[in-house]
């Protein structure tokens, strides 16, 4: 590089390097782009408040929901890599460049990993009231009656739109999905039997479930979750194809100095080993999974690659 290129490029740097020596001195953002009360809503405010303890300083969480993530990508974006805005990447975001192709959204060249939360699985449920008693019986009376059967999500990619699919792919039956622009209108109407099954989040599943409002069938996990331990995984029940599992993690914008994510990365993981946030994330049939930068961009390689061929199958299309 041209010495005074290098020189110019060492002056850039220095007053980002310089915050990296005091961060954090002041709050920090943390931007959700999904609904308030959403399971992941959920999972980013609890780990947050045990990472604030650690960082010194409070973390401030804001949803910014719309567009399977990208909404609150850009607010963050926006913001200067300085580690003082966090973003949490979910799964369902992964779908992006599918649903928005014009965006050009490039996860791995706008994001720097933090590290992972928790993984999280789906519970195949049917309204309580339902004649449904199996994910045999689905496909039997689909393939007697094709698209005779709707299955409810919370919008187009999603992980209950994907798994629903998948379980079209997988067994050739017909059904009719059902999107719907507020997640908590699906479960509302699957509950009241207007959609007759759903691939439906744990953790939003499981209240529903124990209040008595919906059967759970089959989980999407390899083994059964402890918090549903009664439950047969769909592997079980002759699916042995049929895994799927989603991820919540944090990352900040490209460009953020190495030792501020070093920083984050460490208070997150020290989270994650807090006996009191692990029991809460249980209790949310969560998976809680700390794992450095690094390894976490693995993760994120392996999972867009997964969660892209989903909805490049499924032909998935923005409303």
């Amino acid at each position: 590089m041209n010495p005074r290129r290098a020189f110019l490029a060492l002056l850039a740097a220095l007053p980002l390097w310089a915050q990296a020596q005091g961060y954090p001195n002041r709050p920090i953002r943390l931007v959700v782009p999904w609904p308030p009360g959403t399971p992941a809503d959920v999972v980013g405010r609890t780990v947050a408040e045990k990472m604030a303890i650690g960082l010194g300083q409070p973390i401030v969480v804001e949803n910014k929901p719309g567009a399977a993530g990208t909404i609150g990508l850009a607010d963050a974006l926006n913001q200067p890599a300085n580690g003082y805005t966090l973003y949490m990447l979910s799964s369902a975001s992964l779908v992006a460049p599918v649903l928005f192709p014009n965006q050009q959204v490039d996860f791995a060249r706008s994001l720097q990993p933090v590290g992972m939360m928790a993984w999280s699985y789906n519970v195949l449920v049917v309204p309580v009231t339902s004649a449904l008693q199996s994910p045999r019986d689905i496909v039997q009376v689909s393939k007697a009656r094709p698209n005779s059967l709707s299955f409810a999500s919370g919008g187009p990619g999603t992980p209950a739109h994907l798994a629903g699919d998948l379980f079209k792919q997988q067994t050739g039956i017909e059904a009719t999905h059902v999107p719907y622009n507020q997640f908590t209108l699906a479960v509302a109407d699957l509950v009241t039997d207007r959609a007759n099954f759903m691939f439906l989040t744990a953790s939003a599943a499981l209240p529903q479930i124990q209040g008595g409002k919906l059967r759970p069938l089959a989980v999407t996990s390899e083994q059964r979750l402890p918090a549903l331990k009664d439950v047969p995984t769909m592997r079980e029940q002759g699916y042995a194809d049929f895994v799927l599992r989603s991820f919540d993690g944090l990352a900040v914008k490209s460009g953020t100095p190495p030792e501020v994510v070093e920083r984050l990365s460490a208070e997150l993981n020290k989270a994650l080993a807090d006996a009191a946030v692990r029991d809460r994330l249980a209790v949310l049939a969560l998976e809680p999974q700390a794992m450095s930068s690094a390894a976490f961009g693995q993760v994120l390689a392996t999972e867009s690659t997964r969660w892209l061929g989903l909805a490049r199958a499924a032909r998935i299309k923005a409303d």
